[in-house]
């Protein structure tokens, strides 16, 4: 039974005893900083509305720990030197509900804060080592953020943001790197998404400064520098170039670190020339030259269906991917540069017939160079599905019935009934099991029925199961892949 006044564990996570006093549940609008360093201790202050207080916290992840301090906003966290580096979700709840989760971003790196004034150069922030990470705050109109690092001839500064990407901030943060007279050596507007990176290799032994300061995200009528509270960033800075992992595109960390086979710089560059590939095929290549391409074959088998993805801009990847398959004449078949929103192209194909294929990857632009790096992934396509629900937080009333909507993507034609249900619920919420069949109102979209007999608050999950003779599981995504969360009031 959920009771609030006691201490509890959700995910691993300690969460603070509170009374039962307010009728309005936390509103977590930021965290600050928005993340630490693995193995530490960080204290956080939490900014939103906070009815009661203490509240509870909850975590993806049992290597956080969370607690409470006794003024309001004040939090402390507990990062073990297991957790693993990336994005992770917090949520704070109280027995009037929950907050929307918020993204906390771990490192390996030292970290520091920025400290204020710091828009001079003879007010900069100072950086006594790399690498290290800076969390601060674009915080009023005009704010400009400078850090100093001495660095030695020859020395190479690397600065990554992590900000309106993955700290869900409502600024697109600008880079500049200058010298001690206060000229501009490097500057970087957008790497990942709006979020900028650039490198430099010292001419000279001396003070350089980083200069942080941002637009508005969403952009307006103004033609100048903004800020406000919520204006939040993540700075790193490192001693090496390197703008794939520097720049690690969290919502891919697993597929990143996988081993990957390398295509030999300059040595596929025609059809005559292409790698053989053995699907599924996993590669990481660079358009080393403007105008060049890569070439790679594979065997195909007719009427069977292929996917051949790149990815590129979704890791800091100043290649803009071109995607073309060729037969063995040269003669294109498809090609795709961008999918929808996306720079980085996924490309379904069905092969005509039995034979060999060449796969070409270019620069849409022509350019080229060593750092114009991607991954590419070859794979034959199998009917599938997916599931998705319209939001990461269901709210419900006890003794109610409430309903949640679950959105269907068959691929394929994938025609297999679908068990739908909910997982990691308590005995006291109740929801039948709900099927998707094909040629019903449920083949694309169904609702799933649930009445809670007892409070009840907590992270669960939506499956969807097939019952073919290779069963398949998958479970339901929310909106930025938010974890889902039922608070049953």
């Amino acid at each position: 039974m959920f009771d609030p006044l006691r201490v509890v564990m959700f995910g691993g996570c300690l969460a603070c005893a509170l009374p039962n006093c307010a009728a309005e549940p936390p509103a977590l609008k930021l965290l600050f900083p928005a993340g630490g360093q693995v193995g530490k201790s960080v204290a956080i202050v939490a900014t939103g509305k906070f009815p009661a207080w203490p509240v509870q916290v909850w975590s993806d992840s049992d290597e956080i720990q969370w607690s409470c301090d006794a003024e309001e906003g004040k939090l402390q966290s507990k990062i073990s030197e297991k957790a693993h580096p990336g994005l992770h979700w917090v949520r704070l709840f109280d027995s009037n509900g929950a907050s929307e989760v918020r993204p906390f971003l771990i490192g390996t790196a030292p970290e520091l804060l920025e400290i204020e004034p710091n828009e001079r150069i003879e007010q900069a922030t100072k950086i006594d080592n790399l690498p290290t990470t800076l969390f601060g705050v674009l915080n009023k109109t005009a704010d400009v953020d400078l850090a100093c690092v001495k660095l030695q001839a020859d020395d190479w500064l690397v600065a990554t943001i992590d900000s309106a990407k993955w700290l869900q901030s409502p600024a697109d943060v600008s880079l500049q790197l200058l010298d001690s007279r206060g000229f501009v050596l490097a500057e970087n507007l957008d790497h990942v998404g709006l979020d900028p990176y650039l490198q430099y290799q010292a001419t000279e032994a001396g003070d350089y400064f980083v200069r942080v300061f941002g637009f508005p995200a969403t952009p307006n009528s103004t033609i100048a520098f903004s800020g406000g509270s919520d204006w939040i960033y993540r700075l790193r800075l490192e001693g090496q170039p390197q703008p794939l992992a520097s720049a690690l595109d969290f919502e891919n960390q697993v597929e990143l670190s996988k081993p990957t086979d390398e295509i030999a710089i300059g040595k596929h560059v025609t059809t005559e020339q292409a790698q053989a590939l053995m699907l599924p095929a996993r590669v990481g290549g660079a358009i080393s030259q403007p105008q060049e391409a890569n070439y790679l074959r594979f065997s195909a088998r007719a009427s069977t269906n292929y996917q051949v993805r790149v990815l590129a801009r979704h890791f800091g990847s100043p290649l803009d991917p071109a995607l073309a398959i060729l037969d063995t004449s040269g003669k294109q078949l498809v090609q795709q540069d961008d999918t929808a929103q996306d720079r980085d192209p996924r490309l379904n194909w069905k092969a005509p017939v039995d034979g060999e294929f060449v796969i070409t990857v270019s620069d849409f632009h022509r350019q080229g160079g060593a750092d114009y790096r991607y991954l590419l992934w070859v794979a034959e396509q199998t009917p599938d599905f997916a599931i998705n629900v319209p939001s990461d937080l269901i709210s419900a009333k006890v003794g109610e019935e409430t309903e949640v909507v679950v959105n269907i993507t068959r691929e394929l034609g994938f025609a297999e009934e679908l068990a739908v249900m909910f997982s990691g619920l308590p005995d006291s919420v109740q929801c039948p099991v709900v099927n998707s069949i094909v040629g019903t109102e449920s083949e694309k979209k169904l609702s799933l029925k649930l009445k809670a007999g007892q409070a009840f608050q907590g992270p669960l999950t939506i499956l969807a199961r097939s019952a073919g003779e290779s069963p398949k599981s998958r479970s339901a995504t929310a909106p930025g892949n938010r974890p889902l969360w039922l608070s049953a009031l």
